[in-house]
């Protein structure tokens, strides 16, 4: 019998969730008594699988009923032993747990005693007397039902971190919808939440944009969006409205709350940043400039030609990068009819497809192509599906944020 991994999930069990809960009051013999008197209650008791055997309220072994039964039908081992003590056939080192563990340690102590505990069962004691003994599909059904509770509570977590995730990207969505005419966003954390973000701020002579894939997923990816949230709000503040100068100071930023300033100066072992691009939009001179930490960005211009925005290959924040590291700022300028998408690496790394292999630039370029006579959110829908088509039975890599615009 292969053990269940018992430990999974046992530091979320139940504080108040004790040995006791499990403890089933069954007979007990003492050595003085015969293998005739252990014959007799195994054949009384039919779901019996181990007999204790205690001496002045103190367990000291325990006797498997498989075992016993297999040696005393052997031929000649009644009128052998008979009437010899129980001890005969008993485990001498049976596990023996006092009724106030918790049953996280319980249950690494079953894994540690081997498959003994879990077929036989365990000796449950109070003060060091004997009070029963536990089985081990109970403690698995326990453990079980207490980390599907758990479980269940993390959901709920997620659930609502989600609508907190969601209310902090709302300003941006809606000053979007108010600016842009033909647009579509798309954002798709993996596990409820995720280090997918999105920025959006008007002024009086344009726009600024920035698109995020912090590191990590789920509610560590949320947590990096946060800080990034933090970041941006301080950058703001000190008007950092250039693409390459927001990139700046949201890498400063980041590595002053993560402790990664230099090697003298850090304090903790995060390792954590993020992709970014920021976009800024002049509207009087229709000049779009960007500066890009590893994030993909294609233009389609209004004559069907692509180009893919130029990137560079640092990370904001990381400990690899410097702390006063300037990224390149671009600049072109847009006419009527070009459309920008940008689109974080959870739909360019996606493995799916015949081949298992990931969906890749060129595809995004195709498709694109393919879909651009299509009006944004019509463009962004059928997107979407080509991308859950080509993921098929595979598991969503990473979350999955897109942001697009037609001028």
């Amino acid at each position: 019998m292969q053990l269940p991994d018992l430990h999974a999930g046992l530091p979320a069990l139940s504080s108040r969730a004790r040995a006791r809960s499990l403890c089933i009051a069954v007979p007990f013999v003492s050595p003085a008594m015969d293998n005739t008197a252990v014959m007799a209650l195994f054949s009384e008791h039919k779901d019996l699988i181990g007999l204790p055997v205690v001496e002045n309220g103190t367990p000291f072994g325990m006797i498997n009923r498989h075992i016993f039964l297999s040696q005393m039908t052997r031929p000649f081992f009644r009128e052998l032993y008979d009437r010899k003590s129980c001890i005969a056939f008993m485990d001498k080192a049976p596990l023996v747990i006092d009724a106030e563990t918790g049953l996280d340690q319980v249950a690494q102590q079953v894994v540690a005693s081997g498959d003994k505990s879990v077929t036989d069962g365990f000796i449950i004691t109070e003060q060091g007397r004997y009070i029963g003994i536990g089985l081990g599909i109970d403690l698995i059904r326990t453990v079980s039902d207490l980390q599907a509770q758990q479980h269940q509570q993390i959901l709920q977590s997620i659930d609502y971190a989600r609508v907190i995730q969601d209310a902090m990207l709302d300003r941006s969505k809606q000053q979007m919808a108010q600016q842009f005419s033909d647009w579509c966003l798309h954002w798709q954390p993996r596990d409820g939440v995720g280090g997918d973000y999105y920025a959006f701020h008007r002024d009086e002579h344009g726009w600024l944009a920035l698109i995020a894939d912090c590191t990590g997923h789920g509610i560590p990816g949320a947590f990096m969006t946060v800080i990034l949230q933090s970041a941006l709000e301080k950058a703001l503040q000190q008007q950092c409205h250039e693409p390459a100068a927001l990139l700046q100071s949201l890498n400063h930023h980041i590595k002053q709350t993560l402790g990664q300033l230099n090697a003298s100066q850090q304090t903790s072992l995060s390792n954590d940043g993020c992709d970014a691009i920021a976009l800024r939009l002049e509207r009087a001179t229709h000049q779009l400039s960007w500066a890009s930490a590893r994030m993909h960005a294609l233009l389609q211009r209004a004559d069907g030609t692509q180009h893919t925005l130029s990137s560079d290959r640092t990370g904001v924040g990381y400990t690899g990068t410097p702390q006063d590291y300037a990224w390149p700022q671009q600049q072109l300028t847009l006419q009527r009819g070009d459309m920008l998408l940008v689109m974080t690496d959870g739909v360019t790394d996606q493995p799916g497809g015949a081949r298992q292999i990931m969906f890749g630039k060129k595809r995004i370029q195709a498709l694109i192509s393919h879909f651009s006579a299509l009006p944004m959110p019509a463009l962004s829908a059928a997107f979407a599906q080509e991308l859950l088509h080509w993921q098929g039975n595979q598991p969503r890599r990473d979350d999955v944020t897109w942001f697009g615009f037609r001028y």
